[in-house]
């Protein structure tokens, strides 16, 4: 399956703290966009979905790959081995983008793919 260009494509975000934060993602750090709200129409406001990832792996070593899938240094651009985290997955505006590292390969993308096709049941 090919993806639409922007998918997989791994991006440095501005998490920006927000109140309450709780245990939401915070700061820059790369993102994975998974969708794109023009794809369907001319959306109101700019942004993308996004799904953040974190190099704190140690913390998602004996949990589920099938939600936190683990990306070595190097994939998709990244400079450290990273977890995407599926379930804090989010929208983001465009002006909160701050650079793009890289993108996934196809077959790189389909943990991600999969484990939002599972997590929204479709």
């Amino acid at each position: 399956m090919t993806y639409p260009a922007p998918l997989g494509v791994v991006l440095e975000v501005d998490f920006a703290a927000q109140q309450p934060s709780g245990n939401e993602q915070s700061g820059f750090r790369p993102a994975i966009i998974v969708a794109v709200p023009d794809f369907l129409a001319p959306p109101r406001f700019p942004g993308l979905m996004v799904v953040p990832l974190t190099s704190q792996v140690e913390k998602f070593r004996d949990l589920s790959e099938a939600l936190y899938p683990m990306y070595a240094s190097g994939s998709g651009g990244l400079t450290r081995d990273s977890i995407a985290l599926i379930d804090q997955l989010r929208y983001v505006d465009q002006a909160r983008i701050t650079g793009r590292l890289g993108r996934f390969t196809e077959t790189e993308y389909e943990p991600v793919r999969r484990a939002l096709k599972v997590m929204f049941a479709f």
